[in-house]
């Protein structure tokens, strides 16, 4: 049998054990290309592969190769998860660790773990590209001799093998030239989640693959509005005048404008028993999403009737999993209270089911911004919409 008669077949076989799997790669073109410089890739809607370079794989290996691309769709690395101006290679490997980090048997068909880079595992796909990052600009800076000494006490400043990580660069390149933006395929892929959700059909995703894969569903759109509303309000109070830079309008007889584009913002998650589980476990997607908005810090705050947390808790990067506290009644006012007694924080966000009287903000006081971000259920919008931009997120 051919690669591709090979390929066919376990996708047939996925029909009955692997329903969102099936659903997925249905979804997508199975194309051959003989020419690309790697054995399998996705993107665009399609899964091309290699057949010189998969030939030897066994049926194992090869059924392996084709989840590990199928589950990277489901994650939607290629689609929606990219950064600022990104490097794509870093992206395909950063994409790789994380399916080496939740996927067994990945070292069979070349998919190492974070190990072999010197990273911790259990790292999200953002934390990954942000460390691997790293050591990628360490070793250019020392192939032009213009680099320092490796740090061997920085995480992500090159304690790997950097011969490793320049064949897996030039393997990753290869990789990710298919990927771009694309949220007509984030829906598609979204769906077949959540009828996977309706209907309990995970198949071998299971634990925290699950997990992982359901706190994606975010609505990127309703996202992105939340933000451009709360943003806007959040730099507008970090406005700084300067003779260094002329007036758009006076030139030098007036001063400047500056903006700071660092935010320190603080997040309220409604954690009290009319919000589920799964509806947690989504707001922390929610949070993982603004850091790829150029936050650099999020404090958290946890409330019921009132706040469960003793203090904040920073989160510098994109994380995992929260610990929460409560589940009791709700009550908006003393994260509210929190808020202005803490001159510090440029901005609050509420996620919330919205079901709590509408709070009071103190009268001597200036307005600080607001923002709501309500689960699809939730209640209270047009109450809530004088206090800031109230978005509901789609799949949440």
């Amino acid at each position: 049998m051919t690669v591709g008669e090979r390929i066919k077949a376990l996708s047939q076989d996925w029909f009955l054990t692997e329903p969102l799997l099936f659903a997925v790669l249905c979804t997508h073109a199975i194309k051959r290309n003989d020419n690309m410089g790697c054995d399998m890739r996705c993107g665009r809607g399609m899964i091309e592969y290699n057949p010189e370079r998969l030939e030897h794989f066994d049926d194992n290996q090869l059924a392996l190769r084709l989840k590990a691309e199928v589950v990277r769709i489901i994650l939607k690395h290629p689609y929606q998860r990219q950064p600022y101006n990104p490097r794509r290679d870093v992206m395909r490997l950063s994409s790789d660790l994380t399916l080496a980090d939740n996927l067994e048997g990945m070292d069979t068909i070349g998919l190492e773990p974070p190990t072999i880079f010197d990273i911790p595992r259990n790292q999200a796909f953002e934390q990954y590209y942000s460390l691997m990052a790293g050591q990628v600009v360490q070793l250019e800076q020392d192939a032009d001799g213009e680099g320092i000494p490796l740090d061997m006490d920085m995480p992500g400043k090159g304690q790997g093998d950097g011969n490793n990580l320049t064949d897996s660069l030039l393997s990753a390149d290869a990789g990710a030239s298919l990927w771009q933006e694309d949220e007509l395929m984030s829906e598609k892929v979204n769906h077949e989640i959540e009828t996977a959700q309706r209907c309990n059909q995970w198949g071998s995703l299971g634990g925290d693959l699950k997990a992982l894969i359901e706190s994606t569903l975010v609505s990127k759109q309703n996202f992105r509005a939340i933000l451009s509303q709360f943003r806007a309000s959040i730099l507008s109070t970090r406005r700084h005048l300067t003779r260094m830079r002329p007036n758009r309008r006076y030139g030098f007889d007036a001063m400047g404008s500056q903006y700071a584009y660092s935010t320190r913002l603080l997040v309220a998650v409604d954690v009290s028993g009319s919000v589920p589980d799964e509806d947690i476990k989504k707001f922390l997607a929610v949070i993982n999403r603004f850091f790829k908005q150029g936050i650099e810090s999020i404090e958290v705050i946890e409330f019921d009737s009132h706040i469960t947390t003793e203090k904040p808790i920073l989160l510098k990067q994109a994380t995992s999993s929260i610990r929460v506290t409560g589940r009791g009644g709700t009550n908006f006012q003393p994260a509210i209270d929190f808020y202005y007694e803490h001159e510090e924080y440029d901005g609050l966000v509420f996620l919330t089911d919205g079901f709590a009287p509408i709070p009071k903000l103190p009268d001597d006081k200036r307005h600080k911004p607001l923002a709501w971000i309500l689960t699809t259920h939730g209640g209270n919008e047009d109450n809530l919409k004088p206090l800031g931009p109230v978005v509901r997120i789609t799949g949440l």
